[in-house]
């Protein structure tokens, strides 16, 4: 009997089961988006003539020196209002007007901050961390 066919068959099996871990493990490495549970106490809740804010850390490069002893802070007119881990999110309910946003590392040796001014009008707005195509640190509008 010829059992080629099997050490090809067992070859494609292998092949198969090795890019279904591979699959799995990315995926479990991405992990879903959880929300932080470091937001100050006054921002956490809507009240009237408020807008919420989403701020999201996306998650960097594995190996990063900017892990989890390392917490994106969070900036509202200069105040600290929520500690970011990878892949978590804040949701901060500001007054209306005009604020500085600001995210600045915990553990950053030198001054590894993005800022920008924003407008609320009682919209919704969405904003991510992350590294840009020039892999520069960047916080960004989405939505």
């Amino acid at each position: 009997m010829d059992s080629s066919w099997l050490i090809r068959g067992g070859l494609k099996v292998r092949k198969f089961i090795l890019v279904c871990a591979a699959l799995v493990l990315a995926g479990c490495s991405a992990g879903p988006y959880e929300p932080t549970q470091q937001v100050l106490q006054a921002y956490a809740s809507q009240k009237p003539g408020t807008t919420k804010i989403r701020v999201h850390r996306q998650p960097q490069i594995a190996g990063s020196i900017l892990d989890e002893s390392c917490p994106l802070i969070v900036y509202m007119d200069n105040k600290e209002v929520a500690g970011l881990q990878k892949n978590q999110y804040a949701d901060l309910y500001v007054p209306n007007g005009t604020h500085s946003l600001k995210v600045k590392f915990s553990c950053a040796i030198t001054p590894l901050d993005k800022a920008m001014t924003i407008q609320l009008d009682g919209t919704p707005q969405t904003y991510e961390t992350g590294l840009n195509s020039a892999q520069r640190y960047s916080l960004t509008r989405v939505n």
